[in-house]
């Protein structure tokens, strides 16, 4: 799942600072403290509570394009589902979503909460919506595989994880997913 961030936010970032209109230099510096400040917030290797505090500067700079600062809610959601802090997490998720109604991956990350917190017919609605935004992600399609295992949908979990393998051959999700449903 983080690929599917990095990716995503990689593109976004790019997009987003190619259109800032400063003087030249000072867009360059701009453009690499904003770069820094993000790569930061995704940063998976920082102490949680640091990163948080990164990506809050991120979120509440509200000078910046409500994208990046949806991509800031996004990871400092993914830091309060690490630590369990469910509400954070949606709340989080669901604000990232508010600024960037199309980003997959808030929809995948709030499916992942209404997954922990056993609401599975919900979870499955975020992986659907998110996979309608993009649909070139193995991720999306073997975490929405495992939510139909969950459901009891085999046969809708089976379609997922091939789409899955399709995707990227040897994805572990996928792989011992379809593994789990011929050992039944």
């Amino acid at each position: 799942m983080q690929r599917l961030l990095l990716a995503i936010a990689a593109g976004m970032l790019c997009g987003l600072l190619a259109g800032s209109v400063v003087a030249p230099g000072t867009a360059r510096a701009a453009a690499d403290d904003i770069s820094e400040r993000l790569g930061d917030c995704q940063d998976d290797e920082i102490d949680n509570d640091e990163r948080a505090l990164i990506c809050t500067r991120i979120i509440d700079d509200s000078g910046l394009p409500e994208d990046l600062r949806a991509e800031a809610l996004l990871n400092r959601g993914i830091v309060h589902l690490e630590e369990d802090r469910l509400d954070l997490a949606m709340a989080d998720f669901e604000q990232a979503i508010a600024f960037n109604p199309t980003y997959p991956a808030a929809h995948a990350y709030r499916g992942e909460v209404h997954k922990a917190r056993g609401q599975l017919a919900e979870a499955l609605a975020d992986y659907d919506r998110a996979i309608s935004f993009f649909d070139e992600s193995a991720d999306l399609f073997a975490n929405r595989g495992e939510i139909h295992r969950l459901l009891g949908t085999a046969d809708k979990a089976k379609a997922d994880y091939e789409a899955a393998i399709r995707l990227e051959r040897t994805h572990d999700v996928a792989v011992l997913g379809m593994k789990a449903l011929t050992r039944k």
